[in-house]
């Protein structure tokens, strides 16, 4: 269980770093060795981190091409949405659950390792919000920025981008559970500082170089704003962590730094050119003068 501060809340930094936002967050897992391993990740990979907070920083600075517009719609959201994943990791988990002999604690043990991993996907699929999930939140996202679903054509999806999709869901699915489990936590508490990061790099974007009237922008932003609203990913984080304290007491299994270390530095590792070729496509577009640039449609928004 996590250790709440009084108000019950979960404070978020206002500072643009990657790491002053999510610390905060990682200071409320008990376990010192987790704790450590979330942040050494973050400390040891500065370039990763750095490309990263310069995809947002660069974002808002000009408006952008229907074309690049596309491919980072496209790309960005092959890094996000892991329902399949999620899904498939707790299939796993079910499965040795089922498979352990009914009256032994450990087979509890991993139902409920098994009902925390899911829990992260409740939002996702639209679960007491009205049956709106966040794919269509990303969608009208999508097209409120480019006017129609064209950037969901897998040209769109840059190579590193679908690599690393491909990397997680592998995680989850296949590879040893811890590995899956770890995947599933280094994302929720990466998706927590990403979209504090996007909120107002997007929204500057959107104030900048569209006609949208602050209505039509917070409507356009909703995907990214109930990410941010309420501490959504870092209970998300919150959870799967207690998922993992759930399966090692029935698999009697000892936290292993060096393994979650590996998956927390691979995560940003794979995910860090993907930033960087879409920073670098914007440094090129604006260095050519941006000749045709994408209008943003009010009427999706």
């Amino acid at each position: 269980m996590f250790v709440q501060p009084k108000d019950g809340a979960c404070h978020m930094s206002t500072s643009s770093s990657l790491y002053a936002i999510v610390d905060p967050v990682i200071s409320l897992v008990p376990q010192q060795e987790l704790r450590e391993a979330l942040r050494h990740a973050l400390v040891v990979e500065p370039e990763a981190v750095r490309a990263i907070e310069n995809f947002f920083e660069l974002l808002p600075e000009a408006r952008l091409s229907q074309d690049l517009l596309c491919t980072l719609l496209g790309s960005w959201k092959a890094t996000h949405l892991k329902m399949l994943a999620i899904y498939g990791l707790s299939c796993r988990l079910h499965r040795m659950a089922a498979d352990a002999e009914p009256a032994q604690r450990n087979a509890l043990s991993l139902y409920m390792a098994a009902a925390r991993n899911a829990e992260t996907s409740y939002e996702d699929l639209g679960l007491d919000y009205d049956a709106r999930t966040h794919t269509e939140l990303y969608e009208e996202f999508a097209e409120a920025l480019v006017g129609d679903d064209s950037w969901q054509l897998r040209v769109y999806r840059v190579p590193e981008a679908r690599q690393f999709s491909r990397w997680v869901y592998r995680n989850m699915v296949v590879e040893d559970i811890e590995d899956g489990l770890f995947t599933n936590m280094f994302s929720e508490i990466y998706n927590h500082g990403e979209y504090s990061m996007a909120l107002p790099a997007f929204d500057s974007y959107l104030a900048r170089h569209s006609d949208l009237s602050a209505p039509q922008r917070q409507s356009a932003l909703t995907y990214i704003q109930v990410h941010v609203a309420g501490n959504t990913e870092a209970d998300h984080f919150r959870v799967v962590v207690e998922a993992l304290d759930r399966y090692r007491e029935a698999t009697g299994r000892q936290f292993e730094r060096t393994q979650a270390e590996r998956v927390f530095r691979t995560y940003l590792q794979r995910l860090a050119p993907v930033m960087q070729g879409l920073t670098g496509r914007m440094l090129r577009e604006t260095s050519r003068g941006n000749a045709g640039h994408a209008k943003v449609y009010a009427g999706h928004a």
